[in-house]
Formats: structure tokens, sequence, C-alpha cells
């Protein structure tokens, strides 16, 4: 019998070459250092943070016991922001706010609502009786501020912003500069008129702090607080818009550690800021939504002031809280028509009787109704509409007047009904928001093209393939004094430009933006696209307002901007940016 003998060999350990082991410990190393890092940032942050409570410590606590604390984390979130003078204020002068805003961030709709309120609005003070609103700020501080504009608009104030306008200027800076849709020239010599300097040109260009903070706060034209309200909310939302681009995410740390340096805020902590902060970029930049109480002018012992009825605030605030999406969003138009099928409305949470209700103002708006029984619906706040695919026009037509809400499309089964059901939310407020009727707007020309030897000369100055509208507003005209062929720095070189400003009937500035520069923060987002002979038109409406135009064309982008309070019908922008042809 043959003998085998087995041999074991234990099995060499592989040569590891030296650039492998060289990089496992730079791996190590790196992780090492990153989580070290984000242990000091997470502190660094976290201090910087707590900072704007401990800056003006009396003032926050004082704040706290007015403001009121949202009952749940889903909630909406109101946050006061003043604008103050306060640290370059004279001794014994506490400042004033001449920015008075309510930010309102719903995680529910994913939109920013902005209330404005102009700084010489005649109200009650809590304690001290009527004068314009900016003198509770000087009166108390933020904290009397807080209870004067709940009292004014009776809306809770969950968090207060008191921002430094020194310090704004420091902030912009840091950021780069802020890219702003400039509407007109803007003019003013401190040594002539006494009110502060500002020069600046007209034309989408970056605003630097001092430019930026000048911007906002001009209020000496005709629009005078109402324009300075419009230009705030503007530069704003345009923040928001650039505030994450990518060069200034390696800016954050120390940006924080400079806005809370200027800030006296109750945010105090990392973990409110990022919650805040986390609302803040859920939100579209077409879901920003601005309102404003405007008043009438009056004169209180020589001085101007103006006064708003209770009606008139209580319809701002109305919208502010019930926000319209751009009428573009909506449903071009319903499915089928209304007396063909049936509007069930039931009741999924909101009060007793609400499903009643409805369905009474639906049938008023020429609805097939009935009332169901009530149904469970315990995963959201808002209004569901369900319908079958062939009803889903119908469904979003019937969800827009019932805001917050969404639809669902359902198969179309045995046993499921053809048409339209309500489940009606907790958010429910008891009426239907009616969608608003556009305006006819003025008489449009055609063929009609202006001043062709103006835009000729303007041509010969720029690199731009400049195109001119053809339609024309009886009454408008061109303000060849502002408009001006330029560059516009873009962090990537410079970009040919041109902007012609041009006036409505009543003295409005509207105007034509033209550039090299194709892809800019300011069309970013659209509220919606229109496709018309092969170019596609992007639309930005300011609520249901339609605010710009803009199209890209030959290498070349192309933008009609309304007045700063969108005075130009939707119809009339539309035909003035459909009607431009080459300048020969």
């Amino acid at each position: 019998m043959p003998q085998y003998t087995r041999y074991t060999v234990t099995p060499r350990r592989p040569v590891v070459p030296v650039w492998v082991r060289v990089l496992k410990w730079t791996v190590l190393v790196i992780v090492l250092a990153v989580a070290t890092t984000f242990g000091m940032a997470f502190g660094y942050l976290q201090n910087a943070v707590s900072q704007v409570s401990r800056s003006d410590p009396t003032t926050v606590k004082a704040v706290q016991k007015v403001l009121t604390v949202p009952r749940t984390t889903h909630d909406p979130v109101n946050i006061l922001v003043l604008g103050s003078d306060r640290r370059e204020s004279l001794a014994g002068d506490k400042g004033r706010s001449d920015t008075i805003m309510l930010l309102r961030i719903d995680p529910r709709t994913k939109s920013i609502s902005m209330l404005s309120i102009p700084r010489d609005l005649r109200v009650e003070i809590p304690g001290w009786g009527a004068d314009r609103i900016n003198a509770a700020y000087s009166d108390g501080g933020a904290a009397l501020s807080v209870k004067t504009f709940e009292t004014l608009t009776g809306l809770p104030v969950n968090h207060f912003i008191d921002v430094d306008f020194l310090g704004f200027i420091g902030i912009v800076d840091y950021l780069g500069g802020v890219y702003i849709d400039v509407d007109r020239q803007y003019y003013n010599n401190t040594a002539v008129t006494g009110y502060s300097s500002i020069d600046i040109k007209a034309g989408y260009q970056r605003l630097n702090g001092h430019d930026a903070l000048a911007f906002v706060r001009f209020r000496h034209d005709a629009l005078a607080d109402w324009g300075r309200m419009q230009r705030q909310q503007l530069f704003l939302r345009e923040l928001k818009r650039q505030a994450l681009r990518w060069q200034n995410v390696l800016k954050f740390p120390k940006l924080i550690a400079m806005i809370a340096r200027n800030t006296t805020s109750d945010v105090s902590s990392i973990k409110q800021l990022l919650s805040l902060v986390q609302l803040g970029i859920g939100v579209n930049t077409s879901h920003i939504y601005q309102t404003h109480v405007v008043g009438e002018p009056i004169v209180v012992g020589g001085a101007d002031e103006l006064q708003a009825s209770p009606a008139e605030v209580a319809a701002v605030v109305d919208q502010f809280m019930n926000p319209q999406r751009p009428p573009v969003l909506a449903p071009r138009g319903e499915s089928q028509p209304k007396g063909s099928f049936t509007v069930a409305v039931t009741n999924g949470g909101a009060p007793a009787g609400s499903a009643a209700g409805a369905a009474g103002q639906l049938a008023a708006q020429g609805y097939s109704t009935t009332v169901a029984g009530d149904v469970v619906q315990s995963d959201t706040k808002a209004t569901t509409v369900y319908a079958t695919q062939g009803f889903a026009g119908n469904a979003r037509v019937v969800a827009a007047m019932l805001p917050p809400s969404r639809v669902i499309t359902v198969p179309r089964a045995p046993g499921v009904q053809a048409g339209v059901t309500v489940a009606l939310g907790p958010s429910y407020t008891g009426k239907l928001v009616l969608p608003q009727k556009a305006p006819a707007g003025p008489a449009i020309v055609h063929n009609s093209p202006q001043d062709t030897a103006q835009w000729l000369q303007l041509a010969h100055q720029t690199k731009v393939k400049v195109r001119m509208p053809t339609a024309w507003v009886p009454g408008f005209s061109y303000d060849w004094a502002m408009s001006r062929a330029y560059t516009i720095p873009t962090g990537h070189g410079s970009r040919a430009a041109l902007v012609v400003v041009g006036l409505t009937s009543s003295g409005g500035y509207w105007h034509i933006e033209e550039t090299r520069w194709t892809d800019p923060p300011a069309i970013a987002a659209p509220d919606a696209v229109t496709t018309v002979h092969g170019i596609r038109y992007l639309e930005f409406y300011n609520g249901t307002q339609l605010h710009m135009v803009a199209w890209k064309t030959a290498g070349t982008l192309y933008w009609v901007s309304n007045t700063l309070d969108n005075e130009i019908a939707s119809n009339a922008m539309m035909a003035l940016a459909l009607s431009f042809t080459g300048v020969k």
C-alpha cells in the first residue's frame, strides 16, 4: 500500500507595497483630523451662535417673555426681523427700526411669506399710545416692537432677529456681494439734499455691502416707504437664491460668527439655528411671497405719517397667512365641466360643520356637491383632494381654493367615485380662497418699434446681440439717460450686458436686460416655462403678479422686468417679451 506524506506549507504574507501602507496611514490621519476639526468647528459655531443672546442679554430676556413658542416642530415659524441703527446712535439714543418685517417659514407648504410694515405707520403702541410703529423700538426696544406688531396684526411672533445696519455691510461684503436686478439709477448727493448718499446705476450687477445697504434703505422717491419695502423683500429673495453658492460653503463658520457679532436674537443655539436653516433651505425660491401694509398719507402734528384701516391690515394678514402661488402654476383649465361630476366633501380633522360649509361655498361656485362621512387623516394638517386621472385638472382647481392642500390621483376601480373627493384637514380656515381675476390690462400696439435710432446707438457700444421689442403700450417711454451698455463681473470673468430703462404712463420704472452671461442667479427656479416657436420663456412671479420674463437665443440672455410694484399687467409683459426682434 503506497505511503503518502502530507506537507503543510504556511502561506507567506503578501508583501504590501510601501505606497499602500502610507495611503492607509494618511487616510487614518485625515479621518482623525476631520473628526477633530468637526468637533472643534461645532464648538466654535455653538460659541458664535450663542453670542447673539450674550451680546445683549437684557434685550433677549425681555423679548423672550413676549414670544410665542411654536406648538410642534411641524408648525409654521414666524420670525420678526428688525433692521436698526442702534449701534451707531448717539449717547442716550436707543436707535430706530427702519426695517420691520415678519418672515413666515411654513414646512408644510415649503413656502416663505414676507409681511412688511412701513416704519411711519401710525399704530397703537401698548402702554405708550398712538405713534409711528418705529417709535416702539425707541420707546421699549425689540420687546415693545414685538408686542406692537402682534397688537397690530394679531399674528404670533416665535423668534426675533435684530440686525445692526453697519454689520449688514460687512456680512454682504464677506459673502462677496449680492447680485441684484436694479430697476433704475439711484442717485443722491448728501451735500445737496441732506439725505444719505447713493450712486447705483441701473442693470443687473453685484452690489457690495455699502451699496446694498443704500439700496434697501433708499426711500426718497415717489414710492417712499412702499418702494423701500419692495427693495428689502427683493434683496432677501435674491440673498436666499444666492446664499448657497458653492464658493460660500467654506465661509459658513466665519459668516455665522459675523452675523452673531452684529445680531441680537433669541436663536442662540446650533440646534435652533440648524432647524431654521433646514426650513429655509427646503423652500423653493418660486414659493416666496410678499405682502405689505400700504396705508394712506396723513399729517400728525405737522409730520407726515401713514394710516391703515383695520380692514386693510386684516386683508394683508389674510394674504400673508394664505399666500397664492403664481397663477401659471395652477391648472390651465378644468378637465371636465363643473356640472358634469360631483365633489364629495368630507371632514378629515377640520372643525365640526366644516364639510357642510365648504360644500355650500363650492356649490356657490357652480359645483355639484355632497357631504360625505368623516375620514381619518393623521399624516398631514393640510386638506387632501382625491380624484381619478380624468378629473385631475378639476382636483387641482378645487385644491387651489383650499390652501394648504395636496392632490392625490387614485386609480379608477369599481367602487371609486368618478369625480373629486375633498378631505378637509385641520388647517382648513373655513372659507375658500377664490382665484383673483387678472386685470384686462392696457391696450397693446403690435409692430410698433420705439426709438430705433437710440437702440442702434446702444448696439454699437456692446458685444451683446441686441434685440428690441416691437409691441408697445401707449403712454410708455424709454429713459435713455439711465440706459447703458456695461459688463457684469461673474466670478469667472466679465460678460457684456446692456440695460434699457422704461417708464410707465404713471412714472413707474420697468427695464430690459440683455447679457452674454446666460446662467446668472437671477433666472434660477422659474415659476413656469412657456415654449413659443421653440424658445423657452421663463416666468417669474411675485405672488400672483408676473414680475419677469426671461429667455435665451443666439447665445444671449434677455429679460423684461416689471416695475417694483408690478404695475404692468401680465398680458403686456408677455406681449413685450414675445415681440423682440434684432436691431439692424
